[in-house]
């Protein structure tokens, strides 16, 4: 678009250089014709050539200065489109569409917890602020929701056995204190679940990107 918008210019500016040359041209091919002009028509004729020529210069100096601006332009573009690209990346890898990594928590779990138990643990965690989070190699979305299958615990259509992992990105402190204060989730299920629940923050994790389709079913986007 760039390379375009220059080609452009410059093909105005020497249309604008041909003009000037081709009047500068005829004033010299017809002599015989200028010296039958009288005083009154030569005054106007040279008004005439002098308002065309102050046109010119002006469309002339208007042309150099878009073209100016179009050279300035292009890095102020580059570095929009390079902010766009960015925002797109981190969409898209929040959003579950991509693998991610960062600090956060790995939660430990081996016992009998129901979907309920599961689905609790996933939005304590959420909660807490948790940018992104995993059941073993099942990338957690907005759509992700725990279910009690014909044999086991179902995340996205895959089962979770009684042993599982849950990952998550996000402050470890602030995730650790909130999966483990007083009276917290997995203080709850302790009471009422047979099962051991060990926290450990982590200074690396690496969460896969979701196998499912995350389009829109019903809505659609706003223009």
């Amino acid at each position: 678009m760039k390379g375009f918008l220059a080609m452009a210019t410059m093909f105005a500016v020497s249309m604008l250089i041909g003009m000037l040359a081709v009047g500068q041209l005829n004033s010299q091919a017809r002599p015989a014709e200028v010296s039958r002009l009288s005083a009154t028509e030569l005054s106007t004729l040279i008004e005439t050539l002098t308002t065309r020529n102050r046109e010119l210069r002006s469309g002339l100096a208007d042309i150099r200065e878009q073209l100016r601006q179009y050279e300035l332009s292009g890095p102020q573009s580059a570095s929009a489109l390079q902010v766009s690209r960015e925002d797109l990346r981190r969409i898209t890898a929040f959003g579950g569409l991509a693998a991610v990594d960062g600090q956060g928590i790995v939660m430990e779990v081996d016992g009998n917890l129901d979907a309920i138990a599961v689905n609790d643990l996933i939005n304590e965690l959420r909660n807490a602020g948790a940018e992104a989070i995993a059941v073993d190699a099942i990338r957690i979305t907005a759509r992700s929701v725990a279910i009690e299958g014909p044999r086991s615990i179902e995340v996205d259509g895959v089962e979770v056995g009684a042993q599982f992992t849950l990952r998550a990105i996000g402050s470890p402190d602030g995730l650790l204190g909130a999966m483990e204060r007083p009276g917290g989730i997995i203080s709850q299920l302790k009471l009422f679940i047979k099962a051991t629940i060990q926290v450990n923050q982590a200074q690396s994790l690496e969460l896969p990107a979701s196998r499912m389709s995350l389009l829109p079913i019903v809505g659609t986007p706003v223009e």
